[in-house]
């Protein structure tokens, strides 16, 4: 067949190359060059989150990209490890398997009466999964114990936590978003409002590898420290128009206009974690400190393809309130502060301590 009209002329002489070649060769397949063609495609971009995903990966992809942001699932809150030819439980904290006495390090036996033996952790997390409400009958092994256990779990919703927080000394707060889910504004507020109870006179907001997920979720965050109707940030599509993005009225805001906020960022604080500490510097919220960030705040879309597969591609790019592209360069902190990986999180660390000193500083002695 003839190529479409539009198709640029190198890509003319390449059709009518491959036409030549398949009828030259019985085993040639049309859809793996396909394939190969819209991948090398994708990869002239030169932007690399812009990826081809065979009709194999896609469904996967895209369910993992949908769980990463939900709050919650249904089961019975225990994270599933396989080690040494065992399968342990890790029951969360208040969970359903930790009310029915599930401890940690439990090697899972059977699951309903079925062994679990040779099969994997998905298999077993199936097995597991069943309707709210409902009871499932694990049996379980622990050390110090000769005979095995049987236990009633009954599954619940489980809410994901995606936020840490506590009081450090001379009433500074600490916060740690670790990724942008359904919940995690919510999760803010709470962690908020605990700490101002104990009259917290600054923050130390930790968005350091944050690698965002939900942009209702970091709106909602931004909201607690930025007014209602402010400019987060703008969104500019594939035709140019830029749309401002404000921050919406929120029942569940506390009165922080005067908190001092110091937030952490490294170069793997990625899209709305990125958007918030921007928006944050830009309104004078707050002074960032770390290294510059990953450098994409873009919008991306799955787009299908005829065969099952699909392309997942930037649609649109994101502007900071004073209207800087969040582009491959990142955030530039306010302090640039190198830190060690393994040493990242609340206390002993560079990054940490830079931003305590400075809000040490700004607050009075006497309190």
């Amino acid at each position: 067949g003839q190529p479409p009209s539009h198709v640029p002329g190198e890509l003319v002489d390449l059709w009518r190359a491959v036409a030549m070649y398949s009828a030259e060769h019985p085993d040639f397949d049309p859809e793996a060059v396909a394939e190969a063609a819209v991948a090398g495609m994708l990869d002239g971009l030169g932007d690399t989150s812009a990826v081809y995903l065979d009709p194999d990966q896609y469904p996967l992809a895209k369910e993992n990209l949908e769980s990463s942001v939900e709050g919650s699932y249904l089961g019975i809150g225990a994270r599933v490890v396989s080690q040494d030819d065992l399968i342990l439980l890790f029951p969360f904290s208040s969970s359903p398997a930790e009310k029915a006495g599930i401890e940690p390090r439990d090697a899972l036996v059977a699951v309903g009466g079925q062994s679990v033996a040779g099969e994997t952790v998905q298999e077993i997390v199936d097995k597991v999964a069943g309707p709210e409400g409902t009871k499932v009958t694990l049996q379980i092994r622990r050390v110090g114990l000769d005979a095995p256990l049987d236990l009633d779990v009954f599954r619940g919703t489980i809410e994901l936590p995606s936020v840490a927080s506590q009081l450090i000394p001379g009433g500074i707060g600490y916060v740690r978003i670790t990724r942008f889910r359904d919940n995690t504004g919510e999760q803010v507020f709470s962690a908020l409002e605990s700490l101002n109870q104990f009259d917290m006179l600054a923050l130390i907001l930790d968005l350091r590898t944050n690698p965002g997920g939900s942009s209702e979720a970091a709106q909602e965050t931004a909201g607690q420290f930025l007014s209602d109707g402010s400019v987060f940030g703008s969104r500019e599509d594939r035709d140019g128009e830029r749309t401002d993005q404000l921050i919406a009225a929120n029942d569940q805001r506390l009165d922080l206009e005067d908190l001092l906020i110091a937030v952490l960022v490294n170069e793997q604080t990625a899209r709305d974690a990125e958007a918030l500490a921007g928006a944050l510097q830009d309104s004078g919220k707050a002074v960032l400190f770390g290294v510059p960030t990953f450098g994409d705040a873009s919008a991306y879309e799955f787009v299908e393809l005829s065969n099952g597969g699909a392309m997942y591609l930037p649609v649109s790019r994101w502007y900071t309130p004073s209207g800087e592209l969040l582009g491959k360069s990142g955030l530039m902190p306010d302090f640039e502060v190198e830190s060690v990986p393994e040493n990242e999180g609340y206390g002993g660390e560079s990054q940490f301590n830079r931003a305590y000193e400075y809000l040490d500083e700004k607050l009075p002695a006497f309190r």
